[in-house]
């Protein structure tokens, strides 16, 4: 081994050498915090727990996945018939969807490791396992057995997603994703305003971008409402992850509240006000939310009194009486879905099975109501974990600020998603399906909800690779 020498030490200003400096007492040392290294990696001002990274892909890894599953899933640039979804024929669009399905599995396998046992068993992890197991297992008796096994391991890598975010994740991540949402959705409002595709008779009259259904661009747009309500409302609360000015708040508003209007979507609108006033509720205490309550009055009152004619036109669709006495056909709908669930009330028909067991008799594909889909798709069994994972949710999010200081953002915010996506459910299918932006946010939720309750009980992230 090569030697190198050592160079004579140079002489300072007083003929002191660098090698000669006066010792320096202890309480005379700066305490090095900056570049202190934990894991490899280099923080600055303070020691950053074990198993926590902060480059890049660690804090943008929960926005970009969850994204990427969305838009892979529903945002289409084809028109394709119901008969030929069930079929199970596979085309390069739906390969893309799959292809980016396993992208995100590989990554959360890569970057996390296989295991998605939970930290600890609570109530609700306990109930979205068990959902998820019953509909995997129902694929198998499923008629369209292509296209229930698709959507069972997308099922599977979304509930995979939200372990990852419940043991890696942060909150600082979670709402880059609320904003990386709302950014998203802007920008899907103004690309329909831009570039109109081609629509659906049906359609001419409602809006929505590329060929994405009406009913599915207002559930995007309810949603991004909802959250930019929250964000707007709490710009002086503290919490993490990125802010932007009250300006680019409400002009993010305003483009998706004015999309949500132009979907004409009804269970979308009614879902975005009871979400709005959810997070504004939460967001006070005391006196505030009897103002609260008192400006929400005052409010419906002017718009019963001056707006009430206009109101019903719009939300009327010009349909005729027996339309909407039949709920656009819903009832018809539901109830010939009651009668295909008693002839196999246990274990239903099997995964996706509601998207074509009406097509013939009806015309309609889907349950067109999350809580008849799930009886038609995966029986009893399948309806009471899927309303157990709904009751632990909530009381979950709830007990959130109890269990843990300094969330009342993030409360706010899962209990206005939460209240959007159960007042939607009544009239679609998303919450009680797979592979769709509302299953998609109620497992991103759950595992939101799970990351706080772990850290408001000392586990920390576990370690990555």
């Amino acid at each position: 081994m090569d030697v190198v020498p050592r160079s004579p030490p140079t002489s300072g200003p007083r003929g002191r050498t660098a090698t000669n400096r006066p010792p320096q007492s202890p309480s005379s040392r700066r305490p090095q915090t900056r570049g202190t290294q934990t894991r490899g990696t280099a923080t600055r001002g303070t020691v950053r727990p074990a198993g926590v990274r902060s480059g890049p892909v660690d804090r943008w890894w929960t926005t970009v996945t969850v994204l990427v599953l969305m838009v892979a899933s529903e945002y289409k640039l084809r028109l394709r018939a119901d008969d030929q979804a069930i079929a199970g024929s596979a085309d390069p669009f739906i390969l893309w969807e799959i292809a980016c399905y396993a992208a995100v599995a590989a990554f959360l396998v890569r970057r996390f490791g296989l295991s998605v046992r939970p930290t600890r068993v609570r109530p609700v992890v306990f109930a979205a396992f068990a959902f998820v197991a019953v509909l995997v297992v129902s694929a198998a008796g499923s008629p369209y057995l292509s296209l229930a096994l698709v959507r069972a391991a997308q099922l599977v890598v979304v509930l995979a997603l939200s372990r990852v975010i419940a043991r890696q994740g942060t909150r600082a991540g979670l709402h880059r994703l609320g904003h990386g949402f709302a950014a998203l959705v802007a920008a899907s409002v103004a690309f329909g305003v831009a570039v109109p595709f081609p629509r659906l008779p049906l359609q001419q009259d409602r809006f929505s971008w590329l060929y994405v259904h009406p009913v599915v661009a207002g559930e995007y747009v309810g949603i991004a409402t909802v959250l930019l309500t929250g964000y707007l409302a709490s710009r002086s609360v503290g919490r993490p992850g990125p802010r932007l000015g009250w300006p680019a708040y409400a002009g993010l508003l305003v483009v998706c509240a004015g999309g949500l209007i132009a979907t004409r979507t009804r269970g979308a609108i009614a879902g975005a006000v009871v979400g709005v006033l959810l997070v504004l509720w939460s967001l006070r205490q005391g006196r505030r939310r009897l103002d609260l309550a008192a400006v929400v009055i005052g409010v419906v009152s002017v718009a019963a009194l001056v707006g009430a004619s206009a109101v019903q036109s719009f939300l009327t669709r010009g349909e005729s009486a027996a339309q909407l006495a039949s709920l656009n056909s819903r009832t018809t709908l539901w109830t010939a879905a009651l009668h295909a669930f008693a002839e196999n009330p246990l274990y239903g028909y099997g995964l996706g099975a509601s998207r074509g067991l009406f097509l013939a008799t009806i015309g309609l594909g889907g349950g067109h109501n999350a809580l008849i889909n799930v009886l038609v798709d995966a029986g009893l069994a399948g309806a009471l974990c899927w309303l157990a994972l709904l009751t632990t949710l909530v009381v979950a999010v709830v007990r959130v600020p109890y269990a843990a200081g300094g969330v009342t953002v993030d409360r706010a915010l899962m209990l206005g998603v939460i209240g959007f996506l159960l007042t939607d459910s009544v009239f679609t299918e998303g919450l009680g399906a797979a592979a769709n932006v509302a299953s998609t946010w109620l497992f991103v939720i759950v595992g939101w909800t799970d990351l706080l309750l772990n850290r408001a009980a000392g586990v920390r992230p576990a370690p990555g690779r």
